[in-house]
């Protein structure tokens, strides 16, 4: 299930050397996506009609995504206006995707994402809110996630530069994704940190 991790933690699937940071907002990669891995629409209990309308959604998705990476942007100033586009039509079609799904299955689905995410979750604005963060823990989370943002880039320049392969790509990423998630959880208290477990603790259907 890492691919699909990777993908809700902002790494687009038609340019995977671009992004890799979980943003700050409540839905930080492709609803679209996610709802298209079949453990997760077996967890959902999405019927025929859900499942026809999430499958055309997501090749729209698909459509606008890669748009945005041909020709793929070649100095950090392009990248970051791409980012910052795909940020906006992660938004557009995550809103879309939700409009598809029940009440309750938004619920479940909120709390499939968060096991996903594991304490990366804790960059929500919803999930802050529910933990009651002072604004200190805040500016502190921000501040994880900017020096992971700093760290990402220096990763992703060496994968376009050649210098490592994509295996190995990932596995820095996937680090670097623990040790922040460890770092946040130790600025927490112990029923935030209880909060933000019990979040991720539901069982994706096998």
């Amino acid at each position: 299930m890492f691919r699909y991790l990777a993908a809700l933690l902002g790494i687009c699937f038609v340019a995977p050397t671009l992004w890799a940071v979980t943003a700050p907002v409540d839905h930080p990669g492709s609803l679209p996506i996610l709802l298209g891995v079949e453990r997760v629409r077996t967890e959902l209990k999405l019927d025929s009609l859900q499942r026809a309308l999430l499958d055309s959604l997501r090749g729209e998705y698909k459509i606008a995504a890669r748009k945005l990476t041909n020709p793929l942007p070649g100095t950090a100033s392009e990248r970051a206006v791409a980012h910052a586009k795909l940020l906006r039509l992660n938004e557009q079609f995550n809103r879309r995707a939700l409009s598809i799904l029940s009440p309750a299955q938004r619920v479940k689905l909120s709390g499939l994402e968060a096991k996903f995410l594991g304490p990366t979750v804790l960059y929500s604005p919803a999930v802050q809110a529910k933990l009651k963060l002072t604004d200190e823990q805040k500016q502190r989370i921000e501040a994880i996630r900017q020096k992971g943002l700093v760290y990402v880039g220096k990763v992703n320049r060496k994968f376009e530069e050649g210098k490592i392969s994509q295996q190995r790509r990932l596995q820095l990423l996937r680090s670097r994704r623990m040790v922040q998630g460890a770092e946040m959880l130790r600025l927490l208290t112990p029923e935030q940190r209880d909060t933000v477990l019990a979040l991720g603790s539901q069982k994706v259907a096998s």
